[in-house]
């Protein structure tokens, strides 16, 4: 029997945005979405239990029959929302946006034709840095982080871990917000990790990794990152820590691991475990709980090891902040990106 919904024709893409408390914000994320070239997609805008206009806000902009809301009725965290929405997408592909984000008016054409003509089941773009309440981008995440890529690269299990806080590179891969075709998702049964706060995404992606993903990653910018003041403090950055400690042992007690995997997985466990050490004895020094840091470096001999790679770029945001008056030097971006001059 063929019916008239049957015969709908499907979105390209579904771009999903979980929304809390998003009422100053979510219109503009809209409305970036609105503008893009790529006409044929729909947008999921998931309420997680918002105390303000957040709802009003987004019926405003269902005029638009593309834009739909959902709303959870109670805040469950990003991890449900972004899943109620993947559970509701009818798209070849599924896109995340954050209700404070936005994205160029090619941003899923350039995504989705690069995806097709590769067949890679994910692909990210860099992304423009903008401070909280600026419109000009201040540069992007390669290129303040000294990790500009020219050609399309492809990004495996040792790449993602050498991009992940603790690795050698200062690009950070968590960040990205790439394209993913959703038949790959549903084929192996993935979705957000509920029982994280941070670090859902980067958990996805190693899940997709695993699970043999073709991952590509383009060299220009196309999201639009609004970087926050103060967006992270050390105590969120142990917390953060932690989950991504857990996350690793979790994936380390499968068996059925390749061995290349396991290895990489295991040096992603060291590059935290010593980050954390660290930063456990950082924390309640920052607090003048002297002795609660002096027993925790104590435990962990190679605290004095870490301080010797830490100190420079801990250095430069110190100077940046306290001295040049940057405000935003301590936010939860690679060390150094915020001690580099404007563009």
């Amino acid at each position: 029997l063929v019916t008239s919904e049957s015969m709908r024709r499907l979105p390209v893409v579904s771009v999903i945005i979980p929304a809390y408390n998003a009422a100053e914000h979510v219109a503009t994320a809209i409305e970036s979405c609105l503008r893009q070239t790529l006409t044929d997609f729909e947008v999921l805008i998931v309420d997680d239990g918002s105390v303000d206009d957040t709802i009003s806000v987004v019926r405003g902009c269902t005029e638009d029959p593309r834009v739909r809301l959902l709303p959870l009725g109670r805040n469950r965290g990003v991890s449900a929302a972004r899943n109620a929405a993947l559970d509701e997408a009818q798209g070849e592909f599924v896109a995340t946006l954050d209700a404070d984000d936005r994205m160029t008016e090619d941003r899923l054409a350039v995504l989705v034709e690069a995806a097709r003509r590769t067949g890679a089941d994910m692909v990210h773009d860099d992304l423009y840095l903008v401070h909280e309440c600026a419109d000009i981008p201040y540069g992007t995440l390669s290129g303040t982080t000294d990790s500009a890529i020219h050609v399309v690269t492809a990004v495996d299990l040792d790449r993602m871990i050498d991009c992940e806080i603790g690795g050698p590179s200062r690009y950070r891969l968590g960040l990205a917000r790439p394209l993913i075709r959703r038949a790959f998702l549903e084929a192996h049964h993935l979705r957000y990790d509920t029982g994280l706060t941070v670090g859902e995404d980067h958990r996805l992606y190693l899940e997709c990794l695993l699970a043999g993903a073709r991952w590509l990653q383009l060299p220009d910018p196309h999201y639009i990152y609004v970087q926050r003041e103060g967006s992270a403090t050390s105590a969120r950055l142990l917390h953060t820590l932690e989950g991504k400690l857990r996350v690793a042992d979790d994936l380390l007690q499968r068996d059925t691991l390749e061995p290349g995997a396991r290895v990489t997985l295991q040096r992603y466990r060291r590059n935290i475990d010593s980050l954390l050490a660290y930063q456990r004895v950082v924390e309640p020094a920052k607090a003048h709980h002297l002795g609660t840091a002096l027993r925790a470096a104590l435990r962990n001999p190679g605290f004095v090891r870490r301080v010797g790679s830490e100190v420079p770029a801990l250095l430069r945001r110190r100077w940046a902040y306290h001295v040049r008056g940057d405000a935003h030097a301590l936010d939860m971006l690679p060390p150094g990106v915020n001690d580099t001059a404007r563009v």
